[in-house]
């Protein structure tokens, strides 16, 4: 995997995690909160056989640039994602989304469908309505005061085992650190932890009448186990978008990538390389 740092026309420097052949179809990854494109380092070797890898940092997250003067909003997340695509010299592209992923993508392929060839949806938030569960989380980890306990080592990577994935042991000490240390680095970095999750659920989602409209032929693929994200989100999305097929992976929680990686990947090649 290639580490590449770009420029966006806004002036954003962006991270990514390139790999795969320059003229093989690209596939767009993009990670949740509060990880990074790290996420999907498992998962990357084997998709790059087939297709050109890009997996920037969400803005905000990892290595890119993380603004306090803006709204992490649906149209600031859409607008990075054309954007990059942009920048790329991309005309078309696979997408695949995870967690707070969904907002760009979401918003991208409802705005540009004819710019997306296949799309995959894991485990995002595509309804205004929240559970309980995650709207404790959000505002505990927006919450300066709150934000500082979650980011304590311990606790980040308790937190993470007891409400990322379905086995505690999935989440390492050196796993956790890859999506802690970003975070950590000085004061701006820990606002960043509070600002991107900042906006509220009316602002960053899709209206629905327009999930109802995707052309684009699409896998939502959800963890069975998922605490945060319950599959009966999946199951109203599979009812909402027209070409849609859903895929359940058991004994499996929110980090689907980190916890059963080669099954995530074996789902997502079926899918995108079958014609």
């Amino acid at each position: 995997m290639e580490h590449r740092m770009d420029k966006l026309a806004c002036g954003l420097r962006i991270h990514s995690l390139c790999a795969g052949n320059g003229k093989l179809p690209p596939l767009i990854l993009l990670h949740g909160y509060p990880a990074n494109a790290l996420l999907w380092r498992n998962c990357i070797p084997k998709l790059a056989e087939h297709f050109c890898i890009y997996a920037p940092d969400l803005p905000g997250h990892g290595e890119s640039d993380k603004p306090l003067d803006v709204d992490y909003d649906l149209d600031f997340f859409v607008g990075f994602l054309e954007e990059y695509i942009q920048m790329m010299r991309l005309p078309s592209v696979n997408l695949a989304v995870h967690d707070l992923g969904g907002v760009p993508g979401l918003g991208f392929v409802t705005r540009n469908p004819s710019m997306v060839t296949k799309f995959i949806v894991m485990d995002t938030i595509p309804y205004v309505e929240w559970s309980k569960l995650l709207h404790l989380i959000v505002n505990r980890a927006k919450s300066p005061f709150w934000s500082r306990w979650l980011l304590f080592q311990p606790i980040f990577r308790r937190v993470l085992k007891q409400i990322s994935v379905f086995s505690p042991q999935s989440i390492t000490s050196e796993t956790a650190e890859i999506y802690r240390k970003p975070w950590v680095r000085n004061g701006d970095t820990r606002k960043a932890f509070c600002k991107v999750v900042a906006m509220p659920p009316e602002k960053i989602v899709v209206p629905r009448k327009h999930l109802m409209d995707i052309p684009v032929p699409t896998l939502i693929l959800w963890a069975q186990n998922d605490l945060i994200l319950k599959p009966a989100i999946a199951k109203k999305l599979q009812s909402d978008i027209p070409d849609a097929t859903l895929k359940i992976i058991d004994r499996c929680g929110h980090f689907l990538q980190e916890e059963h990686p080669e099954k995530v990947t074996e789902h997502m090649l079926c899918f995108l390389l079958k014609n």
